[in-house]
């Protein structure tokens, strides 16, 4: 079983190298090709036309997808922006507080009394110096913050620039195929109308056997001319001046003999 399948895998590379060896796996796309063509230009335009209204449809669930996420990053922006309020609030009271308090040590004293307490100089100086790191650190914080904030304002506009593009978009295929069923159904009235249906079969079976008789006495004539080695046309002709001439006599004759008319030459020419 293995041994036939590895030569049924040798057979099928060595197919593909050739076709690839001839170029002929090109002909071959472009025969797929041509006729994926023909089958889209066989399909009725009212099932395209189906088709289309289906995929404008399918835009609905994209729309609402769209707007919960928008909203979900509207909620998210609204939240940042009070974080960033609070944060900027509590930094502002830090920021007073150090100040007062390096302006208590500036006053060159020993001790600073905090809440009705003396706390000596080098305790306070390194407390100060503590909260001026932490404050640094949440300024520097504060300002990432207010750079990821306007990034997600400014997503925030261009998504909403997308969704309003998107319905507005839709509402125009919507009219505009409203509008093309509109005029085919018009179109589809006018061929009703207009279409008379004649059975012309017949008239095609006649128009055959007039062909097939045609074809028939030709063969024979010329068949006829080549036995006595003459020309078939102007065989045919002189047999038929002869009948004519025949046919003429026979007629004055008739009309002498059951009739008072004499005939003359000047009535035969």
């Amino acid at each position: 079983m293995c041994k036939k399948l590895g030569v049924t895998a040798l057979v099928i590379v060595a197919s593909l190298f050739v076709l690839h060896k001839l170029d002929l796996d090109s002909y071959l796309k472009l025969a797929w090709n041509k006729s994926k063509t023909d089958i889209q230009k066989s399909i009725p335009p009212e099932v395209k036309l189906e088709r289309l209204q289906q995929e404008i449809r399918d835009l609905g669930p994209e729309e609402r997808k769209a707007r919960t996420t928008i909203a979900a990053e509207m909620v998210a922006v609204e939240k940042l922006k009070g974080q960033i309020t609070e944060t900027k609030g509590n930094l502002a009271k830090k920021e007073t507080q150090l100040k007062d308090l390096r302006g208590e040590l500036q006053k060159g004293t020993a001790f600073v009394t905090l809440d009705n307490q003396k706390i000596s100089r080098e305790k306070v100086e390194a407390t100060l110096a503590r909260q001026w790191e932490s404050y640094k650190t949440a300024k520097e914080a504060l300002n990432s913050q207010e750079d990821l904030l306007k990034s997600r304002e400014e997503a925030l506009e261009v998504a909403k620039a997308k969704l309003d593009a998107m319905q507005d978009k839709r509402k125009e295929l919507e009219a505009k195929v409203e509008k093309m069923d509109l005029e085919l159904r018009k179109l589809r009235l006018a061929q009703t109308r207009h279409e008379v249906m004649v059975d012309d079969s017949q008239l095609a079976n006649v128009l055959k056997l007039a062909d097939d008789i045609d074809t028939q006495i030709k063969t024979q004539q010329t068949a006829l001319a080549l036995e006595k080695g003459v020309d078939s046309d102007e065989a045919v002709e002189k047999a038929l001046a002869h009948k004519a001439q025949t046919d003429k006599a026979m007629k004055e004759m008739d009309e002498f003999f059951n009739g008072t008319k004499v005939v003359t030459k000047k009535d035969k020419e």
